[in-house]
C-alpha cells in the first residue's frame, strides 16, 4: 500500500514537472514573444487562420516546443497547440525576423513612451526653450518671434525623427521630461553656484536652457540603458523634487539667496536635488514600486514637510527652524510612505485619487479658515496641513481596499523532481534546460 501511495505521489509530481512551460521568443533576436492581430495584419505569417487573434511559443521542461494560436470562430475562441521540432522553431523565427525587418521594423522596439516623449518635448519647447533662447541671445522684434517658432519646431521634430526606430519606454519619456523641467531650476542654481560677478538678467535663461537639454539627454539615456521601470522613474522624480524644493526652502530660511551667499544657495540646491535622486534610486531598488505608489509617496512626503512647518508657524518660530523641521518631517514622511506601500501596489488612478483627495480636503479646510478672516498665517498653514492629513487618510483608506496586495515569496525554497530518477530524458540544445530537467532536488535560500 505504501508503495502504491509513493508511486502515485511521484506520478503526480512527474505530471506537474512535465506540465511546466516557459514562453520563448518567436523571432531570432529574442524580442517578440507574442504576435497580436495588429502585428499579424502587417506580417501576414498565419494566412490559414481567418480569425487570428494571437500566437505564442512555449518550451516544455523536457525541451519540446509548442506553437499556440488563438483563433476567433463564429461562436467561440479556439486555442490550437501545434508541436514544433527544433528545425521548425528555427525556421519560424527566421520567417518572423525577415517579415518584421521588411514590413514592420518598428515592432522590434518598445515605443510605449514615444507619444509622451514628443508631447513633453513640445511642451518644454513651446513653454520655455522658445522664449528663453531669444532672451539669452538678446534677440528682439521679428528675430525673437522667428527664433521662438524655429526652436519650438525643432523641439517636436528632433525627438520625432530620433525616436522613429528606437526603444522609447514610458520610463524613458518620464525621465526625459523630468530632466528637462527640473533642469531649468538646476540651470538657474548652477548659474548662482558659479558666483557670477556681474548680475545679468539674461544669463540665467541661457544656463537654464543648456542644463535642461543636457539633463534630458543624460536621464533619457540612464533610463534606457538600465531598463528603468515606470515605478522607479516616478520614485526618483518624487525624491528629486523633495530634494530640490526643500533645499531651496532651506536656503531661503537661512537667508542664503541674498547678496554674497547666493553661491552657497545654488550649491545647496544642486546638492539637495542630487541627494534626493540618489535616495529615490535606492528606495526604488529596495522595494516594488508602481507609478501609482509614487503618487501616494509624494502625498505622504508633502504631509511630512507641511505638518511640522505649520506647527513652527503656529508657535512663531523663525524661518530657519521651520525649514529644518520641514526637511526632517519630509524624510520621516517618505519613510512612513515606504512602510505603507511595502505590501501594496496602487494603480495610477488609485495613486492620483489619494493625492488629489489630500489636496481637495486641504483646500476645503483652508477655504473654511479664509471665511473667518484670521489676522496671521498660522490658521491657514494649520488648516492646510491637518486638512491634507485627513484627506490623505480618507483617500488611502478607500484606495487601499482595491489595491493589489503583494505576497512576498518565502526565503526558503525546497523542490523535488522525481522525473530524472525514473526515466531517461531527451537532451536539449539549451544547456540551461538540460540542467533544470536533470535536477532531482532543488534547495535555495534568499538572503
Amino acid at each position: 500500500m505504501r508503495t502504491i501511495i509513493l508511486l502515485a505521489v511521484m506520478l503526480g509530481s512527474t505530471l506537474i514537472a512535465v506540465g511546466e512551460e516557459v514562453a520563448v521568443p518567436l523571432d531570432s533576436t529574442g524580442k517578440i514573444f507574442v504576435i497580436t492581430t495588429e502585428l499579424e495584419n502587417k506580417l501576414g505569417l498565419f494566412p490559414d487562420y481567418a480569425g487570428f487573434l494571437e500566437a505564442r511559443m512555449y518550451r516544455g521542461s523536457d525541451g519540446t516546443y509548442v506553437l499556440e494560436v488563438l483563433e476567433q470562430t463564429d461562436s467561440s475562441i479556439v486555442r490550437k497547440r501545434i508541436p514544433q521540432t527544433q528545425h521548425q522553431v528555427d525556421e519560424l523565427r527566421k520567417q518572423v525576423s525577415i517579415a518584421i525587418s521588411q514590413r514592420s521594423p518598428q515592432s522590434m522596439f518598445d515605443q510605449s513612451g514615444r507619444g509622451g516623449l514628443i508631447v513633453n518635448s513640445a511642451i518644454l519647447s513651446a513653454g520655455f526653450y522658445g522664449w528663453s533662447v531669444p532672451v539669452a541671445t538678446k534677440a528682439d522684434g521679428s528675430g525673437a518671434a522667428a527664433t521662438y517658432f524655429f526652436v519650438t519646431a525643432l523641439g517636436v521634430l528632433i525627438p520625432y525623427f530620433a525616436s522613429e526606430n528606437a526603444n522609447v519606454t514610458r520610463a524613458t519619456a518620464m525621465m526625459d521630461f523630468y530632466g528637462g523641467s527640473r533642469g531649468i531650476a538646476h540651470g538657474v542654481a548652477l548659474y548662482y553656484a558659479t558666483d557670477p560677478r556681474i548680475d545679468s538678467e539674461r544669463a540665467p535663461y541661457g544656463w537654464a536652457t543648456l542644463v535642461s537639454i543636457g539633463e534630458r539627454l543624460a536621464l533619457n539615456q540612464w533610463a534606457a540603458k538600465t531598463n528603468m521601470t515606470e515605478g522607479k522613474a516616478a520614485v526618483i522624480g518624487v525624491c528629486g523634487d523633495f530634494g530640490l524644493g526643500l533645499s531651496a526652502a532651506l536656503a531661503a530660511g537661512h537667508d542664503l539667496w541674498n547678496g554674497e551667499h547666493q553661491s552657497e544657495a545654488g550649491t545647496l540646491v544642486l546638492g539637495g536635488s542630487l541627494a534626493g535622486m540618489i535616495a529615490g534610486t535606492q528606495l526604488a531598488d529596495h522595494g516594488h514600486y508602481t507609478r501609482g505608489d509614487a503618487y501616494v509617496l509624494r502625498g505622504v512626503g508633502i504631509l511630512g514637510a507641511a505638518i511640522p512647518a505649520a506647527i513652527a508657524d503656529a508657535t512663531d518660530q523663525n524661518g530657519k527652524t521651520a525649514a529644518d523641521l520641514a526637511i526632517a518631517g519630509s524624510v520621516l514622511g517618505l519613510g512612513v510612505g515606504d512602510y505603507l506601500l511595502r505590501n501594496r501596489d496602487f494603480t495610477n488612478a488609485q495613486g492620483l485619487t489619494v493625492l488629489f483627495v489630500e489636496f481637495g480636503v486641504a483646500t476645503l479646510a483652508t477655504a473654511a479658515v479664509i471665511a473667518g478672516e484670521p489676522n496671521d498665517s498660522a490658521p491657514f498653514s494649520m488648516a492646510a496641513a491637518f486638512g491634507g492629513a485627513a484627506g490623505f487618510a480618507l483617500g488611502y483608506a478607500n484606495a487601499s481596499r482595491s489595491a493589489r496586495t503583494i505576497r512576498h515569496s518565502e526565503k526558503f525554497d525546497f523542490q523535488i523532481n522525481p522525473l530524472p530518477l525514473m526515466t531517461e530524458l531527451p537532451e536539449s540544445e539549451d544547456a540551461a534546460v538540460n540542467h533544470r530537467a536533470h535536477m532531482a532536488v532543488h534547495i535555495s535560500y534568499t538572503f
